[in-house]
């Protein structure tokens, strides 16, 4: 069993590790905490890390916006703040993320509603995360693991005199 907490912070070091902006990261574990939260499949996460990062092809219209390319944890953010600013739809060229951009929306207040590529604000109430732990599956997990791993000072004496870890004696 895991806090939301817990779970938003190895989100957070796994999607660096997946070399992923830190505002990104950011981004990407508090959906995660709310996806577990709210009782969400954790898959479209664990998918988001494993995706190769690539540059985001977008084009902005008067209406929305239309994502013709890109990793999913890079696009939910755009999605995202192309709402948040007023537009009404949003085209998605990869329909496999259309679960992680719904996630990125419904973290911050927002209902959608999507019909095959083509998102819409929805009237519907957003679902609330609870605050007691929950589980995540191992398998999971284990590739977050893996992925924050990469974020780690490497264990040598060197890194060790330049400050890493706890030292010798940790009484602060």
């Amino acid at each position: 069993m895991w806090s939301l907490n817990e779970i938003a912070g190895m989100v957070q070091k796994a999607a660096m590790g997946a070399g992923l902006p830190t505002g990104q990261a950011e981004d990407l574990g508090r959906v995660a905490a709310y996806l577990a939260g709210t009782g969400g499949r954790l898959t479209p996460i664990t998918a988001a890390l494993q995706e190769p990062l690539c540059k985001v092809d977008v084009t902005w219209m008067d209406s929305g916006v239309e994502v013709n390319k890109g990793p999913a944890a890079l696009i939910g953010p755009i999605v995202r703040d192309a709402f948040a600013m007023g537009h009404e739809t949003a085209v998605l060229a990869d329909i496999a993320h259309a679960p992680l951009i719904a996630a990125f929306l419904a973290e911050n207040g927002i209902a959608l509603k999507w019909d095959q590529k083509h998102l819409s604000l929805s009237d519907t109430t957003v679902i609330k995360p609870t605050c007691k732990p929950v589980p995540i599956p191992p398998a999971d997990w284990a590739i977050w693991s893996a992925l924050a791993a990469k974020t780690y000072v490497p264990e040598t004496e060197a890194s060790r005199l330049a400050g890493a870890g706890a030292g010798l004696t940790d009484n602060d």
